[in-house]
């Protein structure tokens, strides 16, 4: 495993101590699965757990020696496996070396741990070969596996794993982290908090990379301004989409975030609750489509993105899906 700097744990510190009761109360599971939104911190959440886990006192004292490696990920009864940069899924061979020699005794630690960061994206003879091992597994493992949700994963291996979903962190701790140990300017902190739905790795690299909350801002823009175009320019936008959705799906199903976004803080700012919109940087574009859109209109469109999202990741036709959802869409001055 390769070394690096890891993440400081931000929220999720009840996850923790629940292990730590279970295991002095005897009643410790041998796997654990983590679910919850992308970039909420499973994985980092996991690597505390296993700093936990392998600590000499049994509570991360984090200056032991196996607090020591483990935090730098080089602690030899410390495992880690997820997808190869050039795969799209865990391939067969990676799970075989992964699980080699897990029946042997730990080298230094009292235990040994295995991480399966993605868990969703094991190939089917992975999940198998996986489900031997959580059938009957050793007494000195413990196997953490991160997944976005159960349903991603094999139901049978959902079944020998003590499920541990990770919630949304409080706004105010995530802007507080991003002040103190990023160096984030407060009301920027805040923003990016604001924006991040409760998920502080999503929050960090936002921190870290300005570009990722200047082109959610962007695409909203795109959506508001639209609202002001003809049928013509509806579909030409539309079109790009669906063209889009075949090579970059990814971007796509972004632009329908940015969009579900936009929608949600007009609607917020016509119930009077304008300090809970997320897209601060376009603040008067987003309170002038408040004024021009009627409240029904705002909920009938917000629906109507959702509905689209929905039928993209269900195989619809993506011109036929984006032109109608394009053509949908209200006209500013409607009201």
């Amino acid at each position: 495993m390769e070394s690096g700097r890891r993440e400081q744990l931000v929220g999720h510190r009840w996850a923790i101590e629940l292990i730590e009761r279970s295991r002095a109360a005897g009643h410790g599971a041998h796997a654990y699965l983590l679910t919850g939104l992308p970039g909420i911190g499973k994985f980092t959440t996991a690597m505390e757990i296993a700093q936990t886990l392998l600590c000499a006192s049994s509570s991360a004292c984090g200056s032991c020696r196996h607090c020591r490696l483990a935090a730098r990920s080089v602690h030899p009864d410390l495992h880690l496996i997820e997808v190869p940069s050039e795969r799209k899924n865990i391939p067969i061979k990676d799970v075989h070396e992964f699980l080699q020699g897990i029946a042997l005794t730990p080298v230094e630690a009292a235990c040994k741990v295995y991480i399966i960061r993605g868990a969703e994206d094991l190939a089917e003879e992975g999940s198998n070969a996986l489900l031997k091992t959580l059938e009957e597994p050793p007494g000195s493992v413990t196997l953490l596996l991160t997944a976005p949700v159960t349903t991603a994963v094999l139901p049978t291996i959902v079944s020998r794993c003590q499920v541990i979903a990770l919630r949304p962190v409080a706004e105010a701790e995530i802007a507080e982290h991003l002040a103190v140990e990023h160096g984030i300017e407060v009301g920027r902190a805040r923003a990016i908090a604001r924006a991040s739905e409760g998920r502080p790795g999503w929050a960090i690299t936002a921190a870290e990379h300005p570009d990722v909350m200047d082109e959610r801002h962007r695409r909203a823009r795109d959506l508001l301004d639209l609202l002001n175009q003809g049928r013509l320019e509806r579909i030409r936008y539309a079109d790009g989409l669906a063209e889009a959705w075949g090579k970059h799906t990814d971007d796509v199903r972004d632009t329908l975030k940015a969009w579900t976004e936009a929608w949600r803080d007009v609607l917020l700012t016509q119930r009077g609750l304008a300090d809970r919109v997320r897209l601060i940087d376009i603040w008067d574009a987003v309170q002038e489509t408040a004024l021009q859109l009627s409240r029904e209109a705002v909920v009938d469109a917000l629906a109507a993105t959702l509905r689209t999202a929905d039928s993209l990741d269900r195989n619809a036709n993506p011109r036929l899906a984006l032109e109608s959802y394009a053509l949908f869409l209200p006209r500013t001055g409607d009201r």
